[in-house]
């Protein structure tokens, strides 16, 4: 008689499936596991590159919106500073003669249509308009300016008028304040008038994608409202039309970034979609930058890979599955085969290691993993007998397969894993990295392309104001630590305004463009550099050139102009195209040993600049379409009854 239990029992065929359907749903249990942590963990390393690329988007547009902001202050500066101004304007005031206007009128023109405001104004102490640069103004400031006038003359400082719209201009726009005085007595104030929509905003366009939803906005925080200080992409509003109010709870990214927020961030813009913003402060200025991007612009394309990437790993584990149970089947033959191949590797071994006594050896066993290394093979690598080494590397590959181009980044380690002089273990892991290497190398393309931008004059296409400040610097610093010599060469072209109102701007700028080709290709030394110094003003830097080799390029410099032959019918001079040069050479180990007050940059090197420019005026004064170098004759114009010249001076035609 048979017992309960027994008929219970199920045969061995039935309990060997019945362990493997177990194995079979462990199996799909761990796929299932391991793809969710994989998913996870990719799609939080693409959301930090995708914001760490945002970031630094916007890091570089704070710098270009701050360099903007110096360099403006910088110029009103110069005005405060400038003694033969300050002089002029005294002049004009006290006799209201119609030459000394005439010649306030002049640096006011200089102003508009060479350093490019939009507008430029005397005002007096009271903040009435009494000058521009076509004659005689009417009119009072209003209260913002009224403000800063008063401050700048308080502190002997320019005052900051930040952006804002008035009906006496069609447009936004950045003033500035720079006070005038005579000895201590206060003359008055140039104000300054800059159109945003020329240089400012440009700023902000300039992008390293051609994403259709990424943009940055101005904001300013005022009383309790986010004020748009730069046009949006996707509205019409005008800019400094648009508020939005800092309700605690918004999700805009503006009013996120007015309430303190900073860095990168997610929220819902203005066209209430989700955003990934990156807020920033405009150091010296109340100003925010916010950069942002939809996020589903900016994740489409990575989530796309990831699925891609999912599916294959899904197939893999699904294919795997399909080897375990051939594998099962198969566990007898394999069986044999490691026994036979267990025997030949290690009749390999022996007869290696009888040939290996004076070299460095090692096998790898895939049936444990391990990774054995000889003495001498430590030896070579630099480790102890029973050391570790990391590596990790970078490869550029092409697939045999698809005959892609890809990045990996192969990451390896070995060694003693128990520290008990064990067989060493070798584990390593190799990563698809070819978008991150292509984001890096477009945001390498950006940054090298916007700072090129930033040094470079758009008209004329060479160097411009900053550029050349830099150079200085550098060439002052390396001239005064070697005891070599600098020599700096201003160019002015002859009669240019006469030009302008001949031939028209357009023209104009044609010429200048022609000018300053002629001027770059007759520069053939390295280190040599040509940069637009304002309006028709250019200068050459001449690193390490003696008074001798300065001299023979000025010349040259010369002789390729007079070669181009442009027509300039309004040149009293001649029929074509000239220009005065006004050269200086010093070193600057004889500046400072004469005592001269030690500065840093640009700053350090104003007597080289004060010298050229002094030469420049006399040869104005000689009858131009000549090289004048510094004599004299030229220091007499560097005093005016006895006071030394200032720091800047900014020379126009006579």
């Amino acid at each position: 008689m048979t017992s309960p239990v027994a008929s219970l029992r199920l045969p061995a065929p039935a309990r060997a499936w019945w362990a493997l359907g177990l194995l079979v749903a462990l199996l799909f249990a761990a796929i299932g596991w391991g793809v969710h942590a994989i998913y996870q963990a990719r799609e939080q390393r693409y959301r930090h590159q995708i914001e760490g690329g945002l970031q630094a988007v916007n890091h570089m547009q704070v710098r270009g919106v701050t360099d903007w902001r110096r360099r403006r202050l910088r110029e009103a500066a110069a005005l405060t500073d400038d003694r033969l101004l300050a002089q002029a304007v005294a002049r004009w005031r006290a006799t209201a003669a119609p030459d000394a206007e005439q010649a306030v009128r002049e640096r006011l023109r200089i102003l508009v249509e060479h350093v490019r405001y939009t507008a430029a104004y005397f005002v007096d102490p009271q903040g009435r308009l009494i000058l521009d640069a076509g004659g005689p103004a009417t009119g009072t400031l209003q209260p913002p300016e009224m403000r800063a006038l008063e401050g700048a003359l308080a502190r002997a400082e320019p005052g900051i008028v930040e952006l804002r719209r008035d009906p006496s201009f069609a447009f936004p726009f950045f003033g500035l304040l720079a006070p005038l005085y005579d000895g201590t007595a206060s003359l008055g104030a140039i104000w300054l008038v800059m159109d945003a929509r020329t240089t400012l905003y440009p700023l902000l366009e300039t992008w390293p994608t051609s994403s259709r939803t990424a943009e940055s906005v101005l904001v300013e925080r005022q009383d309790d409202t986010a004020l748009f200080l730069s046009p949006l992409r996707h509205r019409s509003d005008e800019p400094l039309a648009l508020r939005l109010p800092a309700e605690p709870g918004s999700r805009d990214p503006m009013v996120l970034a007015v309430a303190g927020v900073r860095g990168a961030f997610y929220g819902s813009d203005y066209r209430n979609q989700p955003v990934l913003a990156v807020a920033s402060a405009v150091p010296d200025s109340p100003w925010l930058l916010v950069s942002k991007v939809d996020v589903a612009d900016a994740f489409t394309a990575a989530q796309r890979r990831e699925w891609l990437a999912l599916s294959l790993f899904v197939s893999l584990g699904l294919l795997s599955l399909g080897c375990v149970v051939v594998l099962w089947q198969g566990r007898a033959w394999r069986r044999e085969r490691a026994l036979k191949a267990e025997l030949e590797r290690n009749l390999r071994w022996l007869d290696n290691a009888q040939k290996a006594a004076s070299v460095g050896y090692f096998v790898y066993e895939g049936q444990s993993e391990a990774f054995i290394m000889s003495r001498m093979a430590s030896a070579i690598f630099g480790l102890p007998s029973d050391g570790r080494m990391t590596l990790r590397t970078q490869y550029r590959i092409q697939r045999n397969g698809d005959g892609q181009v890809r990045w990996i980044e192969v990451w390896g380690e070995y060694g003693d894993s128990a520290g008990d002089g064990e067989p060493l273990l070798m584990t390593g892991t190799v990563q698809d990295i070819t978008d991150r290497k292509h984001t890096e190398d477009e945001l390498a393309r950006y940054r090298n392309a916007l700072e090129s931008q930033v040094r470079m004059d758009p008209l004329t296409q060479v160097a411009n104001r900053l550029a050349l400040d830099e150079a200085v610097a550098r060439a002052w610093s390396q001239a005064l630590r070697e005891g070599s010599s600098l020599a700096l060469l201003m160019i002015d072209v002859d009669h240019f305004k006469a030009y302008n109102d001949y031939y028209g701007h357009v023209a104009g700028d044609r010429c200048l463009q022609r000018v300053a080709s002629a001027l770059a290709s007759a520069l053939g030394r390295p280190g040599d550099l040509l940069a637009r110094y304002g309006g028709e003003e250019f200068a050459v830097l001449l690193p390490g050139a003696d008074a001798d080799a300065a001299l023979a390029v000025a010349h040259r410099l010369q002789e390729v102009l007079r070669a181009l032959s442009l027509e300039h019918r309004a040149n009293p001079g001649g029929f074509t195209v000239t220009a005065s040069m006004g050269l200086a050479h010093l070193r600057p180990a004889d500046v400072v040993s004469a005592g001269t007050e030690t500065r840093a940059g640009v700053d350090a090197a104003q007597p080289l600049f004060q010298q050229a420019d002094a030469a420049l005026y006399r040869a104005k004064q000689l009858g131009r379409d000549r090289v004048v170098s510094y004599d004299a004759q030229c220091a007499a114009t560097l005093y005016e009854a006895g006071q030394p010249a200032p720091a800047i001076m900014l020379t126009y035609d006579i």
